[in-house]
Parts: C-alpha cells; structure tokens; sequence
C-alpha cells in the first residue's frame, strides 16, 4: 500500500495531539492535586469517589445533629441542678419553718414565704428555658410556653411530643424532656398510705378484721382460765361470722361456768376486744402467791414465820420455797405436824378470802403465830399473824384477778387479740377492722369520728370547695361520691392499705392541690392534705407559711425529699444520654477519618509520580514535534495557503 503524504500529516498530527493531551492530563493533575477530575478519568474510581463524598456528607450531618443534641443535653443539664439546689434551700427553710421555735432566730414564716416564691419563680422560669428560640420543656410546641401559673395552679402547656436527632445510621436519640414529667411528675397519691381507723362494732364481720386478712375459725376453740380458782371453760368460735357472736358465745361459756367476774366487751378504744374484770377475793389452792394483797404478794424475807405459847412451844415454819395458797398450807400442816404439835392445821377459810388455823385439841394449846424478827412481814401478808384461841381467821388476802387464755390448736385467740396472761382489765390488740364502702363516717377514728369541715381542691386554674362535714355524707361511699362527683379530674377510692381514702389526679397536665379553709383541719385529719406534685406543693407550702401553720408546713417536707430524688433521677437520665452522646462524636470523628483517608487513596494524585510522568510527557511531546518537523518537509503548496 502507498504512504501518502495525506496519511503521514494525519497520523503525525493524530500522535501529536495524543502526546499533547497526555502531556495536558498531568498538568490538570498536577495543578488540581487529583487524579480524577472527571468520570472519564476512572469510571470505577469515580463511583467509589461519589459512595464516599455521600458518607461524608452524611458524617457531617450527624455530627451536627450530635453537638445539637449536646447543647440541648447541657442546658437540661445545668437547669436541673439549679432546681435541684433550689429544691434543696427550698426543704432546709421548710424544715426550720415546720419547727416550734421558728420565730426565736427573728425569721418569720411570712418571710420565708416570700423566699419560697422567689424560688418557685425561678422554677417557672427555667420550666419556660428556650435553645435557638424554642421552648425546650414543651414537647412539639416549641412556640408555647410549658408551664403557666394560675393563682393558686400550674398546668403544662405543651404536649408529649418527643423530639429526635438522627445521630448515626438508623439511629435516632429523643433529646428533650417532658416538661409535665419534670415538674408536675406524681411524687405521691394523696392519701395512699391513710389511716382512717375504722372503729369496731358489733356487726364487723370477722373476714373484715386485720385489714380484710381475717380470722382463723378452725378449729377455732379458745381456753378461758381463772388462774386464781383452778377453774377452766372452753369457747368453740369456730361458727362465729361477727364479733357480737365472739362476744355472745365468750359471755355465755363464761356465766355457764360461773365465772362472774369477767366479762368480753368492745374496748374504750373501739378497735379490740376488752376483758372487763372485777376483783371477788376469792382464792384457792392454786393461787398464786404473787397476786394476794392486791398483786403486791407475800415479802418472803427469811421465808418463815414463828409458832409459840411463849413457853414450851416455839419453833419456825420455813414458807421460802412455796409459790401457791397450797403450798403455804401444806408447808405449815407437814411442818407442824413435824414439830410434834397435834390437831393444829391450816385451811381456807369459809368464805374462801384467806387462811383459817384450828386448833382442835380438847385444851387449845394457846399458840401464837408471829414474825421470827422485827424487820419480817411473812405472817402479816399472809394474813395470819396473831393467837389460836382455837381459831385463827385470818385476813383477807385480796388477790388481784389472774386470767389465762390460750388457743387449743389453732390461732383463733392469738388473732382475735386476747391471746395471754392478764391482772386486771385486758385490752386486746388493735383488731385493724377494713375500710369499707359501706363503713360510716361516724365510726372513723376509732368510732370518736372525725370533726369534718371544708376542703378545698385546686387542679391547675380549676377549684371546687367540698363540705365533708355535710350531714348527707354518711357512709365513706358518701364521701367518696363526694369527690368523684366535685367536676375535677380525680380519682377517689379507697387505698391500698384498705384503711383510707385517697385521691388520684388524672389529669397529668395539671397540679393537684388540696388545702384545708376556714381554719379547719379535715383535710389533715383524713390524710389527704397537700400536693401529689412538685410545683403544687410549693403553693401549698407558700400558703401554710402565710397562714403560719407549722403542722402544715412539716406535712409538706416528704414531697420535696422526694421531688428532689426525682430530679435527680431526670439528671442522671440526662448525663446518661451526655455520654452515649460524647462517644458517638467520637466515633464519628473516626470515621470521618477513615472514609476522608479512602476518598484520598482514590481521587488524590502522587505528586512525586507525577512530576516524573510530567517530564517524560513533555519530552516525548518535544520529541514528537521534532520528529514531525523532519518528516513533513514544508513545500511551496504550504507556503501559498
């Protein structure tokens, strides 16, 4: 095939301008410092290029997102430990307000109640803390105040909405806190731990005793002994429902077996069963020796008492080791009999009050009994000091009444409260008898009832006055209508405990309140008084200390123990949240790091590499051009275009 000159100036030029543009490449190269500078460049490297400029793109956002959230964190942060201290000034100055000797040191409660504004203040004030111009307590309103006073209220303005900052791929933190669960979190139920003292009566059901726990009935027999006569009756309870049928069938077992000085009744402090006793001076073999002279017993000095006719006779009867009536009288009968002295004996005497002493014997021997020594009072307590002339009667040894009741196989007596050993007048244990629906109010506080007044209740910028003293409230379900029925947002029932009322805010936007008015006391006296949250019990403890009411101020000191654990837990929630924070900055700093450094190993020139292939490009296009020149030689054709 021929060369043409056409096709050597084509190809020529052709392998110039390739050398040219190579020679071009390295200087764009080289001036921009990257090795790709457009898809052309490196198809597979510009993609891998692009995968990690979005990484970046979305690193930096995060971190963004994440010194947001951080600054939001800090102010949270900062504000609860303000409130925190604020709460714990605001518990030291309730504390010495509650005290008798508040005024001594010249600070009044009316000033302290001033102080306790200021401070509640400060707390609206950072409950309505704005970042960037947004309220950071009011949920999604950001535009709306959180917390709004009333004049005796507060109530949240804002809503539940949770604002989250996307700090990493799929995951996402909630930033902001509530500011109802802050400052109107429930510290407490009003009236939850309440005790109304329902007062026993005759009709009390026995399942209803010990707070609804009951009584065991099986087998349900209890032992009734007069330790002072030896006599001893059974009481089978086990068909009994209420306690007018315990004390019916206790009465009736009693007065069959002839124990007439003792009687089961309803106790003065109507919440027990009480023994009612009556002193009959009667004593028996068994009687204890404690009991006689009234429960003041026998002073056994030397133990011993002297028998004499003040001439041939005379020796000592030792009583020391003796502990009943009986013992005394076979100690002296074994020892006198021992002592050689016949038909002298000692007996109780007829109308069964002390001791006799007979002398039978066709001469009475004319015998004395007498103390063995001055300082000795064994024969006057026993009552027998003086002659056998032939009989000594001797004083009535007064014993004081001795009871024993035990349970025969079960608990019944142990859980009915009048299991043991009694003196005198026993009292049972305290019965705990359930708060009832159906209860009246009459028989609260141990059946003494309860001086019932007016109340008033605050929710938020909402009140209404209550008259728990009105005669249509009879029963406690009366009362709890009452409540119910007020047109606030509560909640009455009976608590727990099953012992009072208490009184539930439903409404978790709102402070709860309730105060007494009018100088009365129900609301203390039913365990109801004060606030189940934080913001409302400083408006209460700002009133007490205006009405200078010490009680009502001590009431409130439990609720600012316990508001500031809560904020304390809200703080720790919030540190919690400081760190997880602090360390996703710093891992997404790494990996800013790690995808920046892969961008580089794609798109980022050598520039030692390309100096050398810098050089080499423009020797080769000098070298080109030169070898161009020599073989397209000019002709006078080039010279006449």
């Amino acid at each position: 095939m021929r060369v043409t000159n056409k096709m050597m100036i084509d190809r020529v030029s052709y392998n110039t301008q390739a050398a040219l543009k190579r020679f071009l490449d390295m200087q764009t190269q080289m001036s921009s410092g990257r090795r790709i500078n457009k898809p052309s460049d490196d198809p597979l490297g510009i993609q891998r290029d692009l995968d990690y400029r979005h990484e970046l793109a979305k690193n930096s956002q995060f971190l963004s997102n994440v010194a947001r959230a951080q600054d939001w964190e800090h102010t949270y942060d900062s504000l609860l430990a303000e409130a925190n201290t604020l709460l714990s000034s605001t518990r030291e100055l309730a504390i010495a307000m509650s005290s008798e000797v508040a005024d001594d040191d010249g600070t009044s409660r009316g000033a302290a109640a001033v102080e306790i504004q200021e401070m509640f203040d400060q707390i609206l004030q950072m409950a309505n803390t704005k970042i960037e111009g947004k309220f950071i307590f009011s949920g999604y309103r950001t535009d709306q105040r959180a917390i709004i006073a009333s004049s005796n209220g507060v109530r949240y303005n804002g809503d539940t909405g949770e604002i989250k900052f996307q700090i990493d791929n799929s995951t996402d933190m909630m930033v902001n806190l509530i500011g109802s669960d802050v400052f109107l979190e429930q510290l407490c139920i009003l009236g939850e731990s309440a005790d109304l003292n329902v007062g026993l009566v005759g009709s009390t059901l026995l399942a209803d005793l010990h707070n609804g726990d009951g009584v065991s009935l099986v087998p349900g027999t209890i032992e009734i002994t007069d330790q002072n006569l030896g006599i001893a009756i059974t009481v089978d309870l086990s068909t009994a429902t209420t306690i007018d049928q315990v004390l019916l069938f206790i009465n009736g077992a009693l007065t069959a077996s002839g124990m007439t000085n003792i009687t089961a009744t309803i106790g003065a402090e109507n919440n027990n069963i009480m023994f009612d006793t009556t002193e009959n001076g009667l004593i028996s073999d068994v009687t204890s020796l404690s009991v006689i002279n009234s429960g003041n017993g026998v002073e056994l000095f030397g133990g011993n008492i002297r028998v004499t006719d003040y001439a041939a006779i005379d020796f000592q009867v030792d009583f020391s080791s003796c502990e009943t009536v009986g013992d005394i009288i076979t100690e002296f009968n074994s020892q006198v009999a021992g002592a050689g002295i016949s038909n002298v004996t000692m007996q109780i005497n007829a109308a069964g009050t002390g001791f006799e002493i007979r002398d039978t014997n066709g001469v009475p021997l004319g015998l004395f009994i007498t103390e063995t020594h001055a300082n000795s009072t064994v024969a006057a307590d026993l009552g027998i000091d003086g002659a056998i002339n032939p009989i000594l009667v001797g004083d009535d040894l007064n014993p004081t009444v001795s009871f024993l009741i035990e349970d025969i196989g079960g608990t019944t007596a142990e859980e009915l409260g009048i299991a043991g050993e009694f003196f005198g007048d026993f009292p049972g244990s305290d019965l705990d008898p359930l708060l009832l629906p159906t209860s009246n109010v009459a028989d609260l506080n141990n059946g003494l009832g309860y001086d019932l007044d007016e109340i008033i209740l605050w929710q938020g910028e909402f009140s209404q006055i209550l008259d728990l003293g009105d005669p249509g409230i009879v029963t406690v379900q009366d009362m709890l209508d009452a409540f119910n029925n007020c047109g606030l947002d509560i909640t009455a029932s009976i608590n727990p405990d099953g012992r009072g009322i208490q009184i539930v805010n439903n409404d978790v936007a709102r402070s709860l309140t309730i105060e007494d008015i009018n100088g009365g006391t129900t609301a203390r006296q039913m365990g109801i008084y004060g606030s189940s949250d934080m913001l409302g019990s400083y408006i209460v403890l700002i009133n007490a200390l205006q009405a200078d009411d010490q009680d009502a101020v001590g009431l409130l000191l439990g609720n600012f123990e316990e508001a500031i654990e809560r904020l304390l837990d809200h703080r720790s929630g919030v540190g919690a949240k400081s760190i997880r924070l602090g360390a996703t900055s710093s891992r997404l700093l790494d990996r800013e790091l790690a995808f920046t450094r892969r961008l580089s190993e794609v798109e980022d020139a050598d520039i030692t590499e390309l100096i050398t292939q810098l050089s080499t490009f423009e020797n080769n296009y000098q070298a080109a051009l030169l070898a161009s020149a020599r073989i397209i030689q000019p002709t006078l054709l080039d010279f006449m275009k």
